[in-house]
């Protein structure tokens, strides 16, 4: 079968930019740790994949670039080199190169890549050597006369994948390679099957292998770098003699098999108890070599043959999202097919019906489950990139400053953290340019040198509350007032409060900061995170101490496709709101009207709850019922009412586009269809809450300016 090289190169971008991105979290690690040799093999390791596999692949400049990168770690791996800062600035404007070399259709100049080759080679005072187009062979192995005294004996389980050949991998160079470190065994342990189906692009064969090296583990996992993701690697350091496991073939017929040993002789060993092997060697039967050879190849057959029996439990392929996008869109169908087969089934009240339609419930709720959790990915990969944008901001504004990282297992939709990117961007650098003061102001509130911005993620029902905060010296609703007025968004006189000129920060052009920088102050930046958490249907809450810092709260649903909802009715048209927003659904009687004095607020319990009338707001014609019903909502922490003629119940909602036509309608989320065929909307309570207060504040001329 024809490999198309087009794919292949796509797959090698992905996996590349997946190295250059894990490359830069591990550097930004070093700077922290800079002792940490772990760190500095992790990221070796990584260069060497890079460089080998765009070799393969055809991005030759990129592998020699690479290759020089390489080497570089390769000296502070012999600690020649430690990581500073100097360092670190130069390695992650060297990913920074790799990471445009991958762009696809991009042509970099070698102009542009010969001044980093250079600062690569020259860290230290000690440059590196020229490129070459291979690694440089590692140091052979001792003569046999040499005394090994530091040196292991290590057996090695070498089980390919068949795809093994298709992706340009040559085992008898990577056991070329391992000779070069020791003195090496190799035991091939092949299953072809039937010649007739026999095909000679798939790798049957699997390698056990004994080398003895002074060079350590690690030198020999680098030589399985290219192959490490799609082969079955195990590596036991082994003292003494080899010993067999329960393999799946006896160690008399292995060497039966390959001569060692005649049956009489065989036949001879098995009338006595000891262990096969013991007896052997004592009788003379066999050589320790030969039964060396038996033992290790025993281990292979046992590896393959455990390998196949849990290959189902633990196999993992990678899925394109587009792919699991479309089966979350089938599931939705199967969804809303089993709301129409429900709702047939409770109108022709049959006992049998009803029964087989709570069973396709609970299996469709089942498979919603599943297909929503193949979505569903920790957020840490996300976070730990932040760690870089907030090194790279703060050395810019010239203050120090500590990224802390909590609930990073936490899980959300792949979708909504694609989505998140920007504002959580544009929070954090706002936090470490305008919450983190600098030095000397710190020194004099009692503070650390070292600022503090803490980004965590944690569960909040059917949400997940994302939190930024700084210890820096809090909003100033003074200052931010003055600015506002200054930039006429606000009249002069503006009696607001406290929360009310907090929300100012996210109106468009909004600014404090005293001239534009690369970092902050154009005015943009906070009401493109409000509006983006907003088309997630999430909120943002704000919250500030003087001297003490300032926390941004982002309260995202979890996901986006599928929710629970709230069904309701005015007149003949059906809404939904989602049902994790929702507190109460209460009844508008007279007696409860009746404590709002004529306002539209009503007293809940001690709770002075306003509301929003849908049926005036939407103008949808008709009459009101005798007894409206009133949908308790929790907007940015505070309660808000939204009034129906009715609530019909729980429906479970699969969130369909309304399309680029409605677009620019922000109160409605999107539509759904009910059993019945009928389409509902799906209402942002959000978008018509501040829609509403905005109506309220145009009419009041103190306020704030439309």
């Amino acid at each position: 079968m024809a490999l198309d090289p087009a794919k292949l190169a796509e797959t090698f971008r992905e996996e590349a930019h997946e190295l250059v991105e894990r490359m830069e979290h591990l550097l930004v690690d070093l700077e922290r740790a800079p002792h940490d040799l772990e760190t500095v093999n992790q990221i070796f390791r990584a260069l060497h994949t890079l460089k080998g596999s765009g070799a393969m692949f055809g991005f030759s400049a990129l592998s020699g670039f690479a290759h020089e990168f390489e080497a570089l770690f390769d000296r502070m791996r012999k600690g020649e080199l430690k990581a500073d800062k100097a360092i670190i600035d130069l390695t992650l404007a060297a990913c920074d190169h790799v990471a445009l070399m991958l762009e696809p259709g991009a042509e970099v100049p070698p102009e542009s890549t010969r001044p980093l080759v250079e600062s690569l080679r020259n860290v230290g005072g000690a440059p590196s050597a020229p490129p070459t187009t291979s690694p440089a062979p590692a140091p052979g192995p001792a003569s046999p006369g040499a005394p090994l005294e530091a040196a292991k004996t290590f057996l090695i389980h070498f089980i390919p994948k068949e795809d093994l050949f298709l992706r340009g991998s040559n085992p008898l160079a990577l056991f070329e390679e391992l000779r070069g470190l020791g003195d090496l065994q190799v035991f091939a342990t092949p299953e072809v099957g039937p010649l007739d189906s026999f095909d000679p692009e798939r790798c049957l064969t699997s390698w056990c292998l004994v080398l003895r090296t002074d060079r350590g583990e690690d030198a020999i996992r680098d030589a399985f770098i290219f192959v490490v993701d799609f082969c079955d690697l195990r590596i036991e350091a082994v003292d003494g003699e080899l010993t067999s496991g329960d393999g799946v073939r006896r160690i008399g017929d292995i060497l039966l098999e390959r001569g060692h040993l005649t049956r009489e002789a065989l036949e001879e060993i098995l009338r006595d108890r000891k262990r096969f092997g013991e007896i052997a060697l004592e009788k003379g039967l066999v050589e320790n070599a030969h039964l060396a050879q038996a033992l290790t190849e025993q281990e292979a057959l046992k590896a393959v043959h455990d390998r196949r029996r849990e290959e189902q439990s633990h196999a993992s392929i990678r899925v394109k999202s587009e792919k699991i996008d479309a089966l979350v869109n089938l599931v939705g169908e199967i969804v809303t097919l089993h709301s129409r087969f429900h709702q047939t089934a409770a109108r022709k009240a049959d006992g049998d019906f009803r029964a087989l339609s709570e069973a396709l419930g609970r299996l469709s709720g089942d498979l919603r489950d599943t297909a929503m959790g193949m979505r569903m990915v920790p957020v840490e990969e996300m976070f730990r990139g932040f760690h870089r944008l907030v090194r790279d901001v703060s050395h810019e504004v010239g203050k120090d400053v500590n990224l802390v990282l909590r609930g990073a297992e936490t899980e959300l939709d792949k979708n909504v953290i694609d989505a998140l990117k920007d504002p959580l961007m544009h929070i954090l650098r706002n936090a470490v340019d305008h919450g983190i003061e600098d030095a000397p102001a710190r020194a004099a509130a009692g503070k650390q040198a070292v600022g503090t911005v803490t980004l965590s993620a944690e569960y909040e029902g059917a949400h997940v509350l994302l939190s930024v905060e700084d210890d820096g010296g809090g909003l100033r609703p003074e200052r931010i007032l003055a600015k506002a007025v200054e930039k006429g968004l606000v009249k002069e006189g503006a009696e607001l409060g406290e929360q009310e000129i907090i929300q100012l920060i996210f109106l468009p052009g909004f600014s404090t900061a005293a001239k534009a920088t690369s970092v902050s102050g154009r005015g943009v930046g906070m009401d493109v995170v409000k509006k983006n958490v907003e088309r997630l249907r999430g909120t943002v809450e704000v919250s500030s101490k003087a001297g003490l810092g300032t926390r941004m709260a982002l309260r995202i649903p979890l996901t986006l496709a599928i929710i629970d909802g709230l069904l309701s009715r005015i007149g003949g048209d059906f809404y939904v709101l989602n049902l994790s927003a929702v507190d109460e659904c209460v009844d508008l009687t007279p007696a409860i009207l009746a404590t709002g004095n004529g306002s539209e607020v009503v007293d809940l319990r001690g709770d002075m709850v306003p509301y929003i009338r849908l049926r005036e707001h939407f103008a949808i014609a008709g009459n009101r019922p005798p007894i409206e019903r009133m949908v308790v909502a929790r907007i940015g922490g505070r309660r808000m009412g939204v009034v129906v003629d009715d609530v019909l119940g729980q429906h479970q909602t699969v969130i369909k586009s309304l399309g680029a036509a409605f677009g620019q309608t922000d109160e409605v989320a999107g539509a759904t269809i009910l059993g019945d065929g009928t389409v509902a909307l799906i209402l942002d309570v959000n978008a018509i809450a501040r829609h509403a207060i905005a109506g309220e504040r145009a009419k009041t001329p103190t306020q704030v300016l439309p």
